[in-house]
This record gives structure tokens, C-alpha cells and sequence, in this order.
């Protein structure tokens, strides 16, 4: 039988509690590693004008997290990292979209770590030949619609199959985020993908060279490291 896993949530009037960093969370989710083109980043990369000249290129990624546990609850996410920024004399991978589905990873997102989250709607849908369609919905709009296939060999994953450290503008302060993680995962095929291009790349007509299923993993989110961005 096909069952349908869907969360989604409005904002609420009041404001969330913060919760401040250190994060552990728990969950799965899926992880496809591009090399965009120079066109495509540069018409929609979605960079901030200031960071453009920063931007040094290299691999980007995708993912989509269903977050089981974390200080805030459970949640949804779907982030696009057009790839690597130079700062100090460092390459760092940046966040340039990221949808969540609660008002609190909204919140604590920013505050925290500088990342630029907006609050969508998902929906997750087990189909019944074992792939998975994941709907993203912003503002009344489809912006994001992908269906998942994946392997059967289990393999045992760190942080090296995603971004260990994070850089994130935000406010006028840079911020230098450490990730750390751990689980199993399964290769894994994105079978068809749509973004609306408006709000979040149209990845169709480009093929990831990788991607991971992750069954399961335990992250942290570690405090993170400020500097005014004038500093830069």
C-alpha cells in the first residue's frame, strides 16, 4: 500500500524560543554532489551580490534532510550549495537556498549559524516501487519536486561525504560553522527533478556525479566562530 508521510506548518504569531548552538540531530535524508556549470551558477546560483566575488567554484551539493530529532523538533529541509567561497584564504562551501519546515529551525537557523532559511511546505510520499517523491511548497508555488531511487549495499558514512565546515554571511557578521557526522547510507539516483528556477534552481537538464542515500546519521552542529564581515 502506498503511504504518504506529510509535514507542514505556518508561522506562528509569537516568536520561537532560541535555542542556542551546540545542535545534535538525528535523521536521513539524500545527498547529490554536481559541478555547475559557470551559466548555471550564473543564473541561478541565487549568490548574495556581495558574496559573488567571492565565489571560487568547485563541487556544489543538494540535499534533502528529514530531521527525526533535534533541538527544536523534528523537521523537513531541502538547501542548495552552489559550491566554494574564499575567505582568508580558505575555500568554504555556503548555504545560497534552504527551505525548512518549521518556524523554529527558521529562527534558530539564522541566529545561530547565519543560514538563510525561509519556511515551506513539504510533502514525502513512499511510492510503492520503493522510490520516494519529495514536494517543496513556498508562497501558494511548487518550487521543488524530485523522485528517489537507491541501492541495496549499505556503507558506513563521516563528514567527508558533505561539508564540514560551513561559511555563512548574515547581518553584517560571517559565520565559520564545524559539522560533524556519522551513519550508513545506500548509492542512491535522483530519477526525475523540477525546481521553479524562481525560488530554487532548476536542476533538470543537469546530472548530479554522485549521490547518497543516508538511512541514518547523528550530526552536530558546533558553535560557531564570528567575525565582522568588514573584516573580510
Amino acid at each position: 500500500m502506498e503511504t504518504a508521510k506529510v509535514l507542514s506548518s505556518s508561522p506562528k504569531p509569537e516568536r520561537p524560543e532560541f535555542l542556542p548552538a551546540p545542535w545534535n540531530l538525528t535523521g536521513r535524508g539524500y545527498v547529490f554532489v554536481y559541478n555547475f556549470p559557470e551559466e548555471f551558477i550564473r543564473t541561478q546560483g541565487m549568490i548574495m551580490t556581495h558574496l559573488q566575488p567571492h565565489f571560487k567554484g568547485g563541487f556544489g551539493t543538494i540535499m534533502l534532510v528529514d530531521y527525526s530529532s533535534s533541538n527544536c523538533g523534528p523537521y523537513y529541509e531541502l538547501l542548495f550549495i552552489p559550491g566554494k567561497f574564499q575567505y582568508h584564504g580558505k575555500k568554504l562551501h555556503s548555504i545560497s537556498r534552504i527551505f525548512v519546515s518549521t518556524i523554529s529551525s527558521v529562527i534558530n537557523g539564522q541566529r545561530n549559524w547565519g543560514i538563510p532559511k525561509d519556511q515551506a511546505e513539504f510533502q514525502v510520499v513512499q511510492e510503492k516501487d520503493g522510490t520516494e517523491v519529495w514536494r517543496v511548497r513556498f508562497k501558494g508555488i511548487e518550487i521543488f519536486r524530485a523522485r528517489l531511487g537507491s541501492g541495496v549495499i549499505p556503507f558506513p558514512l563521516t563528514t567527508a561525504v558533505a561539508p564540514s565546515t560551513l561559511m555563512q554571511s548574515w547581518e553584517k557578521h560571517v559565520y565559520f560553522t564545524q559539522l560533524s557526522a556519522k551513519g550508513w547510507g545506500r548509492r542512491a539516483k535522483l530519477l526525475d527533478v523540477q525546481g521553479d528556477g524562481r525560488y530554487f534552481p532548476n536542476l533538470c537538464e543537469l546530472k548530479p556525479l554522485v549521490g547518497v542515500k543516508i538511512e541514518s546519521f547523528w550530526m552536530t552542529f558546533h558553535e560557531p566562530t564570528l567575525i565582522p564581515e568588514a573584516d573580510l
